[in-house]
């Protein structure tokens, strides 16, 4: 699996090719608010979408017929695609946000031409514009469904409003698509996706649950907890420790970094290593900040956001959705990176708990305590595809044991503007990767930052 960003996207020339339903039945209105991250993520998309796509390639042409059959049999699987959302009508609700669902059941779809892409800078500029456009969460449907086909090999492309999806749905995409795909190019008979595949569990259901969830108390020692990180933080959300030179209230065009930190064979020492000195693969990797942190500015103390994926249920392992909770952590840099990584993994174990109040409550517990100064949050996200659905095969080899896997499986994410830094870390079996997202002008800052975090981690 590799993570990127559209601009670094390595796109061959091809037809692009869309498909988009020509039949939709309205639906209703669901009497649920979304989750916590969706009515954030809601409040402040300003019009725009902030979109995630997945992309793998197959043999040879697009095969229309049984992309367009392996489409509509997946979108009528995942009730979040379902999804759109709306704004109360009702006087004094106007903040208040619900779930618009359409009836998918007999979703059909019609396919389109939309270009014949002659460089792979069209290639991305006409796919960052059909993307932008349908992956609109106040419309349905959310998504974007294409492929670009050439005569050896072409690729397919769904990208989804993040409204509705995270980075562990991505994989669940790629895997059930190229399985449906496939099935639908060589069977004989119309494949059934439930014979196919697992049974994905309600996102619509998981959303009802977290909105019958109570508020905390507040003398909930998680309040408290989150109060004396935010305090910690200036009464302000964490941010990169590094000067940026960029104001606060700035934004800025975003600016994009990826790479390989440990190759196959290094990452499975490192994780090796991990283990011997007890402690976690990401407990190193959040030292490996801390450290890079005090090497740079000799501030002892790195405070962040990471994500916590919230798929505690079996039945929520193939659950297309947004599934996500975020954890606060101060890391304390110490002698070397292993005794920072125990320091940090005694602390995780805290951070975890107070992942289960949502960053809505956490808001309006804290109200005018908390004041960001910037619109991003420093975060550091780790993500080991090994363990996801379809799991993550070395791209040299495929187990003839096994089905096949996707070819080539990709994430995209959307380039717009930044004021902020994330990291997204990732494993596969072909290493350690990191994604970053920062502010275009602190580029030199980011880069030298990484060099230092890149060097700890290299070193036994």
């Amino acid at each position: 699996m590799h993570i990127t960003f559209l601009d670094r996207f390595e796109a061959r020339p091809g037809r692009i090719l869309q498909w988009t339903p020509s039949e939709i039945s309205t639906g209703s209105t669901y009497p649920v608010p979304p989750t916590s991250n969706q009515q954030l993520h809601l409040a402040g998309s300003r019009g725009d979408t902030t979109w995630l796509a997945a992309t793998f390639d197959v043999p040879g042409p697009i095969d229309t017929d049984a992309l367009k059959a392996s489409f509509e049999e997946w979108t009528s699987r995942h009730d979040a695609l379902s999804c759109s959302f709306s704004q109360a009508e009702e006087p004094g609700e106007s903040s208040a946000l619900f779930v618009d669902v359409a009836d998918v059941g007999d979703l059909r779809l019609r396919e389109e031409r939309v270009a014949d892409a002659r460089t792979p800078e069209q290639v991305r500029e006409l796919l960052g514009e059909r993307l932008d456009r349908w992956c609109n969460p106040f419309a349905f449907p959310a998504y974007f469904l294409g492929a670009i086909t050439r005569e050896d090999q072409s690729t397919v492309i769904c990208g989804f409003d993040h409204a509705i999806c995270d980075g562990w749905s991505m994989s669940i995409a790629i895997t059930e698509i190229s399985t449906l795909y496939r099935e639908y190019t060589q069977a004989d008979r119309v494949p059934i996706a439930s014979d196919l595949l697992p049974e994905p569990g309600s996102f619509l259901n998981y959303c009802f649950r977290e909105s019958a969830t109570a508020d905390p108390e507040p003398g909930d020692h998680r309040i408290a907890g989150w109060r004396s990180f935010l305090r910690s933080c200036g009464g302000d959300t964490p941010h990169f420790p590094v000067d940026l030179g960029l104001p606060a209230g700035t934004m800025s065009p975003q600016g994009t970094d990826t790479r390989m930190l440990l190759d196959a064979g290094e990452a499975k020492l490192f994780d090796q290593n991990c283990a011997d000195h007890r402690h976690s693969s990401f407990g190193a990797i959040l030292a490996s900040i801390g450290l890079a942190t005090t090497q740079l500015t000799g501030k002892r103390d790195t405070h962040l956001l990471f994500p916590v994926h919230t798929r505690r249920e079996p039945r929520h392992n193939h659950t297309f959705g947004w599934l996500v909770a975020n954890a606060p952590i101060t890391v304390t840099s110490m002698d070397n990176l292993h005794s920072t990584a125990r320091a940090v993994n005694l602390a995780f174990h805290e951070s975890l708990s107070l992942s289960s109040v949502s960053s809505r409550q956490v808001l309006q517990s804290l109200g005018p305590e908390v004041s960001p100064s910037r619109r991003d949050i420093f975060s550091v996200s780790y993500a080991d595809y090994r363990s996801m659905p379809g799991g993550s095969r070395p791209r040299t080899s495929q187990s003839s044991e096994s089905p096949p896997g996707p070819i080539n499986p990709q994430q995209l994410s959307r380039v717009s503007s930044a004021d902020d830094v994330q990291f997204w870390f990732s494993r596969t079996h072909d290493g350690l990767a990191v994604r970053t997202r920062f502010p275009a002008p602190a580029a030199r800052t980011v880069h030298t930052f990484l060099e230092c975090v890149s060097e700890i981690l290299s070193t036994p």
